[in-house]
């Protein structure tokens, strides 16, 4: 076994309080960069809405799937620092500071100062831990809490006062009403006990009732609490095999190590720490003290736990194991301590990069962001009238929306398609509103998997933007009087025909746009899916504006167009306010949206590979 000499004298000659002070400063300077830079997303939303509650409904059973003690302090805290991202998001960062703390009280106690400065370091700069300690979620404080747990109960077995013993079962019954997956700590720590109960003989006794006392506490909620987790099950067999082993465990370590925020071959460079915790887990199976034991159990149990508790859960997440992130990383520690000088330098530089990657990533790269629902809805607040109306597809965001929104605009939540009730509503809706928005949030297949609701709006109003956000899709439909009655025979690759189509006037008023009308004829089976593209551009062949959809905004793509089909669609043109007054051509074409080649036209009228649908004034 080889120190690291140079790091061990430059720790010697700095004292252990200033070394803690600064791992603490920036472990607090990483997790307040930012905090407020990602959007709520949907599950932190949820948090805020029910926590805003009447706070018997916050302690009611049967409403939410996790205990209620991190809900409680959520009502609490909102109540004093008010419910800004930034406010709500602190308390998971406090959490995950005092966490660094406690961390590296443990390791210190286990195997000295240097790795107890190693794991605080390693935690503090973990993008895992990061990453999570900026939500409004309760995973840093049930970590929090099983790390302390673990600490009182370590002290306990050492001083025997039994002040640890009651330390141990408060902040244990908070652990356990914080997240279900704390009862694996739990386990693990009544298995680490009976392992080494010849060494505390006398204190078995004590240690049983204790765990009696536990289950008497949370008896009564577990009871009332019982039949609406139950119904959350559901048997998934093949969580029994190598799929589980990979989702459970090896994806969950390969996270711990790199964290969330990175591509997926990057994420494989996780599996590197793997060598590390082996010899962490090898030297631990050699320490002479028994309370070695309690690192590896607390590892290893929750992990088996969970393994076979994936296969009656509907799904699982690595951050429901967050509760032995300590320990991982105290068991990484300790293979890169122990290990030789290239060994250690190469490891904790391994380490380091990784994690500088993956952090990089979160805090600057817009693909890794947790949401986009207020930029969605910031869209809308910049862009809306009066008399517009916002169609909500999938009750998921309602709690987003609630957040976000204002009530200025109305808003409708959409029925199931074939309800009585959508029917009247969708004519109330095309009465009383001119302009439309439709948010899509999550997947469609699992509420209107045909597209119902918007093939409709296809047909009753023209398509004039469409974004795509994180979780959903933004889409405003404009209402318009037009008549398609321009004839055309152009002709696209010998397969689509624009029969006739229809160009409006430009409605000047805060959204400005130019409605368009098409009638297509599918002059064959299509196998391909072809974007649609129109512009406007000016005398000089500037572009100025433009859309590029798939038919009815991809809902009705040409790959399922059969010989003969007609197919009517609506667009419009946005017109911003920068554009200049004048006189501009509207032009329309098709692409292969793969290899970006436009289908040609046989039309007298054409140029190449697009039709001029006419001349319009821009006031």
């Amino acid at each position: 076994m080889i120190n690291i000499n140079s790091f061990y004298r430059l720790f010697k000659k700095i004292n252990l309080n200033t070394w803690m002070v600064v791992v603490l400063l920036f472990s607090f300077g990483l997790r307040i960069y930012g905090l407020d830079y990602h959007d709520l997303w949907g599950d932190e939303a949820f948090s805020v809405s029910f926590s805003k509650q009447n706070l018997a409904l916050v302690l009611s059973p049967g409403l939410e799937t996790h205990p209620p003690l991190y809900h409680l302090l959520l009502h609490i805290w909102i109540r004093l620092t008010g419910d800004t991202i930034f406010a709500m998001r602190y308390l998971s960062v406090l959490s995950s500071v005092s966490l660094v703390a406690i961390t590296f009280t443990i390791g210190k106690r286990l195997s000295g100062s240097i790795l107890g400065l190693i794991a605080s370091i390693m935690i503090g700069v973990s993008s895992f831990s990061v990453y999570y300690s900026q939500e409004v979620r309760m995973y840093t404080l049930v970590v929090f809490f099983c790390t302390v747990a673990l600490y009182a109960d370590l002290k306990w077995e050492v001083s025997g006062h039994k002040k640890w013993l009651y330390m141990f079962i408060v902040i244990m019954l908070f652990a356990l009403f914080t997240h279900y997956y704390s009862l694996f700590i739990l386990i693990a720590h009544n298995v680490y006990k009976f392992h080494t109960r010849k060494y505390n003989r006398h204190d078995w006794g004590i240690w049983i009732n204790s765990q009696i006392v536990l289950m008497v506490l949370c008896l009564p909620w577990i009871l009332a609490q019982s039949d609406f987790v139950a119904s959350k099950a559901i048997i998934r067999w093949d969580q029994l095999s190598l799929v589980g082993i990979n989702n459970v465990w090896f994806d969950t370590l390969m996270s711990f190590g790199i964290g969330n925020t990175v591509s997926t071959s990057e994420q494989w460079l996780g599996l590197l720490l793997f060598l590390p915790l082996s010899m962490g887990i090898r030297f631990n199976s050699q320490n002479k003290s028994y309370q070695r034991f309690a690192i590896l159990y607390w590892t290893l149990v929750p992990l088996l736990c969970a393994f076979f508790v994936a296969s009656i859960m509907p799904f699982y997440y690595s951050r429901y194991l967050i509760l032995i992130l300590p320990a991982y990383l105290i068991l990484v520690g300790q293979g890169i301590r122990f290990g030789s000088k290239l060994f250690v330098w190469s490891f904790s530089i391994l380490f380091l990069a990784l994690n500088l990657i993956s952090l990089n990533n979160y805090f600057f790269d817009k693909q890794y962001a947790k949401g986009g629902y207020g930029q969605l809805m910031n869209y809308i607040h910049n862009n809306y009238q009066s008399s517009d109306a916002i169609l909500l597809q999938n009750g998921a965001q309602d709690a987003l929306y609630k957040y976000y929104s204002k009530s200025v605009i109305k808003s409708y939540n959409m029925p199931p398609w074939n309800s009585a009730e959508m029917t009247l509503l969708l004519d109330q809706i095309k009465s009383d509103h001119h302009r439309l928005w439709l948010i899509m949030y999550g997947d469609p297949a699992g509420y209107d998997p045909d597209h119902m609701l918007e093939n409709w709006l296809h047909q009753v109003a023209y398509h004039s933007y469409h974004g795509d956000y994180v979780d959903g899709s933004l889409d405003l439909f404009v209402q318009a009087d037009l008549d398609i009655d321009e004839i055309s025979d152009s002709i696209f690759d010998d397969v689509i025909k624009l029969n006739k189509f229809g160009v409006g006037k430009v409605v000047d008023d805060f959204y400005r746009s130019i409605p368009i009308s098409l009638e297509w004829t599918a002059l064959a089976n299509i196998d391909d899916n072809y974007t649609m593209f129109v512009h406007l551009i000016d005398e000089n062949d500037v572009l100025w504006s433009q859309v590029d959809s798939q038919p009815l905004g991809g809902t009705w793509p040409t790959s399922k167009w059969i010989n003969g089909e007609t197919v009517y669609d609506k667009v419009a043109l946005t017109v911003k306010n920068d554009v200049p007054s004048g006189l501009y051509r509207v032009v329309i074409g098709w692409y292969n949206l793969y290899t970006m080649e436009r289908l040609s036209v046989k039309d007298v009228n054409s140029v190449k590979d697009q039709v001029e649908l006419g001349v319009v004034r821009i006031p």
